[in-house]
């Protein structure tokens, strides 16, 4: 199992990389309960500017949206933001490049 250094933006629930394939479960450790109606914007739209990008039953998701398709998702939990799934590992470093560089702005814990 390869694990990435985690940072102060976020930790690692679990990362584990087979065969070019990543399996993640991260948590950003963004300040949701002191977000402003403009950051809940600001987030909406990072979202929407991330490669393939859809929405399922008002939640994001990113390249599919069921277990059997390659896919990422995200949830608004009491530690952050939970972004969770399964896809290319060049899928999801090319995703992760332009979220970290997003999320800079917006309020963190730490």
């Amino acid at each position: 199992m390869n694990k990435l250094i985690e940072d102060t933006h976020y930790y690692n629930n679990s990362y584990e990389i087979i065969n070019d394939m990543v399996s993640i479960d991260r948590v950003y450790c963004l300040d949701l309960n002191n977000f402003r109606d403009n950051n809940w914007d600001t987030l909406g739209e990072i979202y929407k500017s991330l490669p393939s990008y859809i929405i399922h039953q008002g939640l994001p998701y990113w390249f599919g949206i069921d277990e059997n398709n390659i896919y990422l998702w995200a949830s608004c939990e009491p530690s952050g933001l939970q972004i969770a799934g399964y896809l290319p590992l060049k899928d999801f470093f090319s995703w992760e490049n332009i979220f970290n560089k997003a999320i800079l702005n917006l309020p963190f814990i730490y």
